[in-house]
């Protein structure tokens, strides 16, 4: 188990470490090997460290940051370890619980009347010195309601060749390791908006970490679909694909000759159209920015078309639409841009959210069709993928 997304980027084996120098993070290879007992007496370190002035001035800083930015939120501390966070601020104002793995951390928050797991019910969730101990941070992460506001502090490093000089390289303890722009990165992708970054750890005496407050506050998924709900109504827009894949389509179609076939994004386009063989085959679409063609189609498919379409999903979403594209069909066509597009979201962002190397989008559809062949027709910037047939070029899984 590891966060879903990281797992998706090239990286560099080096050692106990794998490296996505592009995406400025680093992960341990192993994330099972010498992993750290969370116990009492790890909680007993916690202890000691909580009675000092470092401590003081540190939850002095967040309780500060946290009334910046979430003044009278419910508060969900997560690694509460001792405490002493929560109890800080309760102090200040805050309704706020606490949440660890470690049982006696646990029994004393449940003693105090203060221990709380639902991320989703709260409006401010705090993981200070956490999330680089998870296995899966984006699974946690992914639970902050849509608007609500986290802070977090974690180390950062300006090499992640150099991971190992630094005192918070701790192989079994910490998992990931993160430049400040990576970690601002990696927030982005599940919807975190950056509203500060603070000083205050190293002000307070702490060596290399950064505090950040953010909001979830950016497009997610359904957001995507809402703006080409407004693109489709401004203007006509989507209906490239005949000009530009009927050639190839037909070809396969000849080879396979699926008895249906499913247009999976399909935009204003009348791809499928020509294939419908005077009735004799049975063809979908499928689109939710448009009206008509909103409700995907509970029945099965022999083929599906998914042309220029994954680069439009936010990244955080690419699970979703390749599980729904693998339980239609168990053979499916990916056109895929892997270059920034001309046009526009109504926002202003660049149409085309995700981008990847060639590899990191097989890797990704070979784990949901188990096989695939590479087409000749594919270039540097864009790929072209028939999924669930034997394998023509050899991707490592």
């Amino acid at each position: 188990m590891m966060d879903r997304l990281i797992k998706r980027w090239d990286a560099m084996a080096d050692n106990d470490l794998m490296l996505c120098e592009h995406r400025g993070v680093a992960y341990q290879r192993d994330m099972t090997k010498g992993r750290k007992v969370y116990d009492a007496a790890y909680l007993a370190n916690y202890d000691a460290y909580a009675r000092g002035p470092i401590a003081d001035a540190l939850n002095n800083g967040r309780v500060a940051m946290l009334l910046r930015h979430a003044s009278g939120a419910s508060v969900l501390d997560i690694g509460a370890a001792t405490g002493a966070f929560v109890r800080r601020a309760l102090e200040a104002g805050f309704s706020t619980q606490g949440f660890d793995v470690i049982p006696e951390a646990v029994g004393r928050l449940k003693a105090a009347g203060c221990y709380g797991e639902r991320v989703e019910e709260f409006d401010a969730v705090t993981c200070w010195d956490s999330l680089e101990h998870m296995e899966d941070p984006g699974e946690c992460i992914s639970r902050v309601k849509k608007g609500g506001i986290l802070l977090a502090a974690v180390p950062v490093f300006p090499d992640l060749k150099r991971i190992r000089e630094s005192k918070h390289y701790k192989p079994g303890e910490h998992l990931y390791y993160w430049s400040d722009v990576g970690f601002l990165s990696w927030m982005e992708l599940y919807g975190f908006r950056v509203l500060e970054r603070s000083t205050h750890e190293t002000d307070a005496g702490r060596e290399s970490i950064a505090a950040f407050a953010f909001c979830r506050d950016l497009p997610d998924y359904q957001d995507h679909v809402e703006a080409y709900i407004e693109l489709h109504n401004a203007r006509h827009y989507g209906d490239s694909a005949t000009e530009l894949h009927l050639h190839m389509v037909a070809a396969l179609v000849r080879e396979f000759r699926p008895q249906s076939i499913l247009d999976y994004g399909c935009g204003r386009s009348d791809l499928v159209a020509h294939f419908w063989l005077d009735g004799g085959r049975r063809i979908e679409r499928y689109d939710p920015g448009i009206r008509q063609f909103r409700r995907l189609s509970s029945h099965s498919f022999d083929l599906v078309l998914c042309c220029d379409v994954m680069e439009h999903i936010p990244m955080a979403g690419v699970d979703q639409v390749l599980a729904e594209v693998r339980s239609k069909s168990g053979r499916a066509l990916f056109t895929i841009s892997t270059k920034l597009a001309r046009a526009k979201l109504p926002d202003g962002r660049n149409a085309h959210v995700t981008i990847l190397t060639h590899h990191e989008w097989l890797r990704w559809i070979k784990s949901y069709f188990g096989s695939l062949s590479v087409l000749q027709e594919s270039t540097a910037e864009q790929l072209i993928v028939l999924a669930g047939v034997a394998e023509c070029d050899k991707i490592a899984a």
